[in-house]
């Protein structure tokens, strides 16, 4: 048996992984055992069974797969603990065939109490001021917010960082939340080098392509940064658990357990692509007070170690933005038992060969080589494609052949819908129509309707044909609503066609309700009208309900700002059972009845809203919109008895 790296620990800060290849894979059992016997002799952490660990610990895992690959935590020994280590190694190799056994630890981390002091001595904006809320511009918050939390959730990724949601139900914790200071504020803040015990391991160089360096040095921010890899040599089953334990040790780094509300990251995880044996790595909100090359040099030294077990074949530092995000949850139906399976694209050797060779000789390589799958050169392809300006005549055609070239090797890859984009600014718009018809992908469909709004607005209503029933309802009301935008801004006098298509759904309600505020007002009140048309939701629905009720309100106001005054009438009246709910509405139909002379129902509204406790109701007083109230002795006298029950509650 080949035992690496066991030595002794240095500091209190030493933690570290152990990484085991046995001759055969072991089953849970067999790992349950293997784990417990280290944790018996201190070189790992005993199971919680409250926290997720790498191993198949004493009372979880139960249906862990059988590993031939084994990971987990290690707990560097002091120097008096190295021989038991030692004895303990060996004898669980001996039982379970263990051939190799590696170890790696880092003594250092980086220091978040200095980070928080010097942050907290730093200039802060102060955005506490809050925005007026009116009726006409109040919009449903919370839509696509994510909880911030700090978590990593790759399978198999020890115990070696822990996370917890900063959103937990602690009151305690609430009292105090004012006091914190921001991720978003700390990040602002030019932070120097502070770590506990030294830097971290730092690696240069490595023995594999590796592309994005240096040129990473220049781009690391605290957002997304991470790097993908692609495995090589002979596939052991439990070799994700190798790449997730590193995952786990890059992560313990940036810890600091000193400072419950340091937090270092918001999210960060591993994305596994077993069918191409790739993987990314990411972390998402990275503010840690390390230098661009400190976080750099040392994730270097991490896939560094990774290849000292399994070898690595490419790699390359990744920005972490939605569409890679997309990439890597994308799949294939190449093969149906794939079906699902995320992909992860760790390099691109067809654009070298590109820049160097020219576009022939890079399709060459790829129809001559086999290291890299047909979805993986169709991913490299439509990287390279997307290089060339679809909308100038020299190079769109570079990305045609190219996208078409990617299609043919994979059907089921992103090349249908940047190809819809190059047909479109071509101006080829049937073309692209025919090309959206083609598939059954609902966000191909959409994005050429989108397209031809923005880049061909006169024949839009020709691509209304791909917004059928079935790709409406397999489309995110949120992406509904932004074409809805889009049709808007850029097609306008198509936008009813549009709407006229949408499926009555209740979720679409809040996300078209808050489109109406991008929109000029004709185009609003088209939405908003929309919004009234869908079913309505019932009380208690949260957003849904919040928003029905408010476009009532505000579809109003947009009428009659535009002169329509009966349909401003139409609206009031209507809407008037949603008034306790939103008492705007009560003034928004005052100024309604009052533009087409009915002052006894006008009247009747300002005293519905202040009955119902509306909160601006002093600015009825003064609206221009009800000047022709004013000489009505009920107008001032409903005013002069607001004003004194407010003085009675004072």
């Amino acid at each position: 048996m080949e035992l690496t790296g066991l030595e002794p620990r240095r500091s209190d800060l030493a933690r570290g992984i152990v990484i085991a290849r046995a001759a055969r894979a072991l089953d849970a059992s067999e790992q349950r055992a293997l784990w417990a016997a280290l944790a018996a002799a201190n070189v790992t952490e005993a199971s919680d069974p409250d926290e997720p660990s790498v191993t198949a610990g004493p009372g979880e895992d139960e249906d862990a797969p059988p590993r031939q690959w084994l990971a987990g935590s290690w707990m560097p020994p002091a120097p008096h603990e190295v021989d038991a280590q030692k004895l303990a190694l060996e004898a669980v190799a001996a039982r379970y065939g263990l051939e190799v056994i590696h170890l790696f630890k880092i003594e250092t981390a980086v220091d978040g109490v200095a980070f928080l002091e010097e942050a907290a001595l730093a200039e802060v904006p102060d955005d506490d001021d809050e925005d007026e809320v009116t009726g006409e511009t109040e919009a449903v918050s919370g839509l696509g917010d994510e909880h911030a939390e700090v978590i990593y959730a790759a399978p198999d990724a020890g115990r070696v960082v822990q996370g917890t949601p900063p959103d937990a139900d602690d009151e305690d914790d609430d009292e105090d939340d004012d006091d914190d200071l921001e991720l978003d504020d700390i990040q602002e803040v030019e932070m120097e080098s502070h770590w506990r015990a030294g830097l971290p391991p730092l690696e240069q160089a490595v023995p594999f392509p590796l592309e994005g360096y240096p040129e990473v040095l220049e781009e690391v921010t605290g957002e997304r940064f991470g790097i993908a890899l692609k495995l090589s040599g002979p596939a052991l089953p439990g070799e994700e658990s190798v790449v997730n334990a590193f995952f786990a040790l890059w992560l313990s780094v940036f810890q600091d357990e000193r400072a419950d509300e340091f937090e270092p990251f918001q999210r960060a995880d591993v994305v596994h692509d077993r069918r191409h044996r790739s993987a990314l790595m990411w972390v998402e909100g990275f503010a840690v007070p390390a230098t661009s090359a400190e976080q750099t040099h040392f994730l270097m030294w991490i896939i560094a170690r990774i290849n000292d077990v399994i070898p690595i074949a490419w790699a390359r530092y990744e920005r972490v933005d939605d569409a890679v995000k997309a990439r890597a949850t994308a799949s294939s139906d190449d093969d149906d038992d794939d079906a699902g399976e995320p992909f992860v694209l760790a390099g691109n050797p067809f654009a070298d060969r590109f820049r160097r060779h020219g576009e022939e000789g890079a399709l060459a390589w790829a129809v001559g080589q086999s290291a890299w799958s047909k979805r993986e050169l169709a991913g490299m392809i439509i990287e390279v494609a997307l290089e060339h300006d679809p909308d100038s005549v020299t190079t769109a055609p570079i990305a045609e052949r190219l996208l078409r070239r990617a299609l043919a090797l994979d059907p089921a890859s992103d090349a249908t819908g940047y190809l819809a984009i190059v047909l479109v600014r071509q101006n080829r718009i049937p073309e692209a129509v025919t090309l959206g018809a083609s598939t059954d992908e609902a966000d191909v469909r959409v994005l050429v309707v989108g397209e031809i709004a923005e880049h061909a607005p006169d024949e839009l209503p020709e691509a209304y044909a791909l917004l059928d029933r079935d790709t409406l309802d397999a489309t995110d009301p949120e992406e509904i609503a932004e074409l809805c935008v889009s049709i808007a801004r850029h097609a306008p006098n198509h936008l009813n066609g549009a709407l006229e298509l949408l499926p009555p759904s209740i979720a679409l309600v809040p996300y078209l309700y808050n489109s109406s505020f991008s929109v000029e007002r004709p185009q609003a009140l088209a939405l908003l009208s929309a919004v009234l048309a869908m079913p309505e939701p019932p009380k208690g629905s949260g957003e849904a309900r919040a928003a029905y009720v408010m476009a009532w309100n505000n579809s109003c106001i947009h009428a009659h700002a535009l002169g329509d005054y009966s349909l401003a009438v139409s609206l009031a009246t209507a809407g008037q059972r949603f008034g306790p709910e939103n008492p705007f509405i009560y003034h928004s139909g005052a100024c309604a009845y009052a533009a087409v002379g009915d002052i006894d129902k006008a009247i009747d509204q300002v005293r519905l809203a202040i009955e119902h406790d509306y909160e601006h109701a002093e600015k009825m007083e003064t609206d221009s919109d009800l000047q022709i109230l004013h000489g009505d002795p009920r107008f001032s006298a409903l005013f002069v008895e607001w004003r004194e029950k407010r003085a009675d509650l004072n």
